[in-house]
């Protein structure tokens, strides 16, 4: 279930006084009723020691994708504990992912 500091979003009535309802950011990421994840296979590469375009063979792990808010949770963990800086590819594409806020588009997987 998806939390914050390991409180279930659905327990959460208030942020610091602020009401759910009113909350649309936490810590600059947008929110609308949190994070709502889709199971998604990505290969890994830190990009210091493997090049990032490994990311494209490395074999898949199924990460906890947030699609709205372009968040990456390790496998199991959505909204808690977000996925380690590097790059990820589907096989196709290859992004980045900063650790913390950020999962951009990085290059195409070479053919």
């Amino acid at each position: 279930m998806p939390s914050i500091n390991g409180v279930d979003f659905d327990n959460i009535s208030s942020i610091n006084g602020a009401p759910w309802s009113s909350i649309t950011n936490i810590g600059g990421v947008p929110v609308s009723s949190g994070p709502t994840c889709t199971p998604t296979p990505f290969g890994y590469s830190d990009g210091r020691r493997s090049d990032p375009t490994n990311a494209c063979t490395a074999p898949p792990v199924t990460f906890d994708f947030d699609m709205t808010n372009g968040i990456l949770y390790n496998p199991g963990s959505c909204g808690s504990i977000l996925a380690v800086a590097g790059y990820y590819s589907d096989g196709r594409q290859i992004f980045f992912w900063d650790g913390a806020s950020s999962f951009t588009f990085y290059d195409a997987c070479p053919r």
